[in-house]
């Protein structure tokens, strides 16, 4: 009578056999050389391959076969794991910039848990189970479509190279993304924007004013500095794009093209109640840069920003007009909004108003995206603020001037 087989989970190596018993247990052996003229002498294997990843049954076999056969347990042969970290070895994904790189790193150690679909054949991943793991994290939609998306590019680099079997399919390909609400951050207006200069501190006046006059990122801003100056323009690499393009001009009207030129000659006066006087400090290859005279990485700009937003009087009476502002635009126009802008203005939303300062200007939003180097479909996007934020100087007439911190 044939013996009855074992509904596998995971894909044993060719090396592995397993016999079941006439009473039904099932018994592993390692086979040299198996199904071959040079088979070797089979040896008896401890524990069970398809008991629970965090059984102590499950870890002994694999940690048997990994000695025989230099077989990682964590990945064997086919397995979801394994399809990721030959992925994560590939020129593919060092092709990617830093940040990509690490955003498809939170989905791939997702996608390698051992709990979930990491032992499991990779050739075997159904539709419906992406669909459930896109589903239990809904309640962060940018992050489920980026988990869909990461899955059927790491899907469809493998089937080429034979990864995934004979009848290679894309399970991704078969699941569409949340529907995401019309969210971005909220272009400043005008009258924040000008309380900001008045009121806060030097560096973050410079801030403000170059996040308008080029439009570009936290991680480009902060990286900006004479030596990108060019006639009445200045080159920007953006760091999220850098792997797929390369530098642009970033136009520059003849006023900010004369301000950037005095910041190279300035130093920043810093102030702070806890020193005895002002410091003054000076870097000539930087527009922005720390009380220490250090450069600024995003997350320190961020955290200055948030710090002054958060523990001064100014940057108080900021957030609360905002707040005020934004429920107002809020009612009338029924704006989806990212749950940062609700506390404050965001460093963010300075792209978006130079978008609004460059349209307002004259430019059309093909010369807009083609100067800034943004997509044309996220210049159109701002676009819709354009007549929606009311510019009024009434709202800054009722904020409190207060002295700079």
């Amino acid at each position: 009578m044939p013996r009855k087989k074992v509904a596998a989970v995971i894909s044993l190596p060719p090396e592995v056999q397993w016999v079941r018993s006439a009473k039904g247990k099932v018994y592993y052996y390692w086979v040299p050389n198996r199904n071959t003229r040079q088979q070797g002498a089979r040896e008896a294997l401890p524990g069970d391959p398809m008991a629970k990843p965090t059984d102590t049954a499950f870890k002994a076999f694999w940690a048997a076969v990994e000695a025989k056969g230099s077989i990682d347990p964590q990945r064997p042969p086919g397995s979801v794991s394994r399809l990721v970290s030959e992925y994560r070895e590939s020129e593919e994904f060092k092709s990617l910039g830093e940040g990509t790189q690490a955003t498809y790193e939170v989905h791939m150690r997702r996608f390698e848990n051992p709990e979930g679909w990491g032992l499991s054949p990779a050739k075997d991943l159904s539709p419906f189970a992406v669909k459930l793991l896109r589903d239990s994290i809904r309640g962060t939609p940018v992050m489920a479509n980026q988990m869909v998306s990461v899955g059927r590019t790491i899907w469809a680099w493998g089937i080429p190279l034979g990864l995934l079997g004979k009848t290679p399919h894309n399970p991704f390909e078969h699941v569409k993304d949340l529907d995401i609400p019309d969210r971005g951050h909220v272009p400043w207006p005008e009258w924040a924007r000008t309380y900001v200069i008045e009121n806060a501190p030097a560096d973050l006046v410079r801030l403000v004013k170059l996040g308008v006059m080029t439009c570009q990122r936290e991680s480009d801003l902060v990286r900006m500095g004479p030596e990108q100056r060019d006639g009445n323009g200045i080159w920007c690499r953006p760091q999220k794009t850098r792997r797929k393009r390369r530098a642009f001009r970033v136009p520059l009207s003849t006023a900010d093209a004369f301000e950037l030129d005095r910041w190279a000659e300035t130093p920043i006066r810093f102030e702070n109640s806890r020193w005895k006087a002002p410091i003054e400090r000076y870097r000539d290859d930087l527009y922005l840069y720390t009380p220490r005279a250090q450069p600024y990485t995003p997350d320190r700009l961020r955290a200055r920003w948030g710090r002054w937003l958060n523990e001064t009087p100014a940057g108080k009476q900021l957030c609360e007009t905002w707040r005020e502002w934004l429920a107002a635009q809020v009612r009338k126009y029924q704006w989806d909004i990212d749950p940062e802008d609700v506390r404050g203005p965001t460093i963010h939303g300075l792209r978006g108003a130079g978008v609004l300062v460059r349209l307002k200007a004259g430019y059309d939003a093909d010369a807009v995206s083609n100067d800034i180097g943004m997509s044309l479909p996220m210049v159109q996007r701002y676009t819709r603020f354009r007549d929606q934020i009311d510019i009024a100087e009434s709202a800054r007439a009722r904020m409190k001037v207060v002295e700079r911190d």
